[in-house]
């Protein structure tokens, strides 16, 4: 009887190709993860900043983390009056639908994560300090300023084009 079967070299042959196609493939998704991490990076910064630049139009000029004029480092506060509903001082509640004693907000559903690290949780920064200065990539996933409502990401390097990610 004559068993059908393959032969140890094709075997090797079929298993070479594979791996050449391999490196050749994976190299370029690699590419395209960066490149959509990047990507959703930009647009949850575009997203957040267009959302503490509405508050502050509604907050009487006082960005997140302000409540009844007086600055605030807590980074609890500023995700409340951000995912909550809040009135014109900044007295904010976790509430989500707007009331008569609170009309403001709510400006996002959640916090989005960083796309690099997936954290969703803001760090404070000092005015005077920047951002690049202290973005780990660890310790959140974003940064914020509370005196100017600038929102930045906690990620340390450059993307592909050498454009560091702390300056996005």
């Amino acid at each position: 009887m004559k068993k059908k079967a393959f032969t140890l070299v094709e075997i090797i042959l079929v298993v070479t190709i594979l791996g050449i196609l391999a490196a050749v493939v994976l190299p370029t998704f690699q590419n395209h993860a960066t490149s959509a991490k990047e990507s959703a990076a930009k647009t949850n910064l575009m997203t957040i900043r267009s959302q503490i630049e509405l508050y502050k139009l509604q907050h009487n000029g006082y960005t997140p983390g302000y409540v009844s004029g007086t600055a605030g480092a807590d980074p609890a506060v500023i995700e409340r009056q951000l995912v909550g509903i809040s009135r014109a001082d900044g007295l904010s509640s976790t509430a989500t639908v707007p009331t008569v004693a609170l009309p403001y907000g709510p400006y996002l559903r959640k916090i989005p994560k960083n796309s690099f690290n997936n954290l969703s949780t803001i760090s404070v920064v000092p005015l005077a300090t920047a951002f690049a200065s202290v973005a780990n990539g660890t310790s959140s996933g974003w940064l914020y300023k509370v005196e100017t409502g600038e929102f930045g990401i906690n990620w340390t390097g450059t993307d592909s084009q050498g454009v560091a990610f702390s300056s996005y």
